[in-house]
């Protein structure tokens, strides 16, 4: 496929990878003087309070990401940033080990993925995710909030979102492995998963930086 004004692309999840990958493509879309139309599909609201709000993730940045931001000319609000970390503290039966940031002057930080925890009132939104879907819309790229739950492929690819279908030139799937979306006509096989429970546990700032220190991702 070649990309031309008017080509239709749908991205189906809009976090961190599907956001990324409308800005990125509004941005060399511009560089080439071209105008597709990009709808992004994402039915969370991200600023909704604990597990409605959250995928479950730590909510680590790496320093790609953080310069995948700086080359989109996006500064992360200072609200938006829960810590800065300088050390990761991994924790087994055995022992703990502590591994410090290998690149000195570059920072790693934490985030809320979500709005926060479901015990909070945080104002204004804090949700990084939610953040970095405002900069998609920002860019004049089109949100939907229907839920998507049918893919085809076939003779013309088409999405099934709420009662209707729409055809497109490109569907890009970036919902993630927690997300099972309906595919026909590509033999798509989701990748494996494990499960895993992970859970708030308010203990109070004392009793964590007593038992765990400060500026530290722990697992």
């Amino acid at each position: 496929m070649k990309l031309q004004n008017g080509t239709r692309i749908a991205v189906i999840g809009g976090g961190p990878a599907g956001s990324f990958f409308a800005l990125y493509l509004r941005r060399f879309s511009e560089e080439a003087g071209l105008q597709p139309e990009i709808t992004v599909y994402q039915d969370r609201d991200f600023d909704g309070l604990g597990p409605k709000g959250c995928k479950g993730c730590a909510g680590v940045l790496s320093m790609s990401l953080l310069n995948n931001l700086s080359e989109l000319h996006l500064t992360l609000p200072n609200e938006i940033i829960q810590s800065q970390i300088d050390h990761y503290t991994v924790h087994s039966p055995y022992t703990s080990i502590s591994i410090s940031n290998p690149e000195k002057g570059k920072d790693i930080l934490s985030v809320y993925r979500g709005g926060g925890p479901r015990i909070s009132n945080y104002v204004p939104r804090i949700s990084f995710d939610g953040w970095l879907l405002a900069q998609v819309r920002s860019q004049g790229i089109r949100v939907d909030d229907q839920r998507v739950t049918a893919i085809d492929v076939g003779e013309n690819a088409t999405i099934e979102a709420g009662e209707r279908k729409t055809d497109y030139d490109l569907i890009v799937l970036a919902s993630g492995v927690a997300r099972r979306i309906t595919t026909n006509g590509i033999d798509y096989i989701p990748p494996a998963t494990r499960t895993m429970a992970l859970d708030e546990l308010y203990a109070g700032v004392d009793q964590v930086y007593s038992r765990l220190g400060t500026w530290r991702t722990h697992s």
